[in-house]
């Protein structure tokens, strides 16, 4: 019969399936091996970074598990997803905030730069390092149409300290003026450059909820995009 066929060793199963049953401790402890990932904070980490939507891990467990089982699948994945916690889970990941980690490798503050992304870390931004990139031309021409030639290294340093897991200046940048004078702009380029590391969301309801601030939790930026003077 078909289940006894499934049982023959030359079938080549996997350490976690008998044949009839799933082995939940040991399908993780593969997965462990395969993919470099810890879990500590309450979150996932990957050598990209934070794991801000865990259906990819979902669907990555799905793969392996779709040819040997049929019954009860979401449940299946949802024990997994949980005892993955577990057996990946320790006890911090310290943030690191001498270096910038980007798609192409680690930037040190002292400019240094280190190729490959071998180490899980705390976030990686979505954009690649390239010292022979020339000077950004439009960016400096929109902000030489904002504000005043005194105030642009400023803004430029706020958006630097943002690159870096550090509260040391533990700064706030506010932005005054009219509708349609482009400052939201500035919010687009950052989402460009800190990807999923960056919320967007309301000062007010930081200050009055609890999930607005667990939100912020491993993100290197809040923007409030539209806050009231009141606020």
């Amino acid at each position: 019969t078909m289940a006894k066929n499934r049982k023959t060793p030359d079938m080549n199963l996997p350490v976690w399936f008998d044949g009839q049953n799933i082995n939940e401790a040991l399908f993780c402890e593969e997965f462990l091996q395969e993919r470099r990932i810890i879990f500590a904070n309450r979150a996932f980490f990957t050598p990209n970074g934070r794991v801000t939507d865990d259906i990819v891990l979902r669907g990555e467990v799905y793969e392996k598990l779709k040819s040997y089982t049929i019954s009860s699948v979401p449940q299946k994945i949802k024990n997994i997803m949980e005892l993955l916690k577990l057996e990946a889970m320790v006890e911090d990941l310290p943030p690191q905030p001498d270096r910038l980690h980007v798609a192409n490798g680690t930037l040190m503050l002292d400019g240094r730069f280190i190729e490959g992304k071998q180490e899980i870390v705390q976030s990686r931004l979505p954009v690649s390092y390239n010292p022979d990139a020339s000077a950004p031309a439009l960016w400096l021409n929109f902000l030489d149409g904002l504000l005043y030639p005194e105030d642009i290294p400023t803004l430029q340093e706020f958006i630097g300290y943002c690159f870096i897991p550090s509260t040391k200046g533990q700064k706030m940048l506010m932005l005054t003026g009219k509708g349609g004078e482009g400052k939201s702009r500035i919010g687009v380029v950052l989402r460009a450059l800190l990807g999923t590391n960056m919320k967007t969301g309301s000062v007010a309801k930081v200050e009055t909820s609890t999930f607005a601030r667990a939100d912020l939790e491993h993100e290197l930026l809040m923007l409030d995009d539209d806050m009231k003077l009141e606020a």
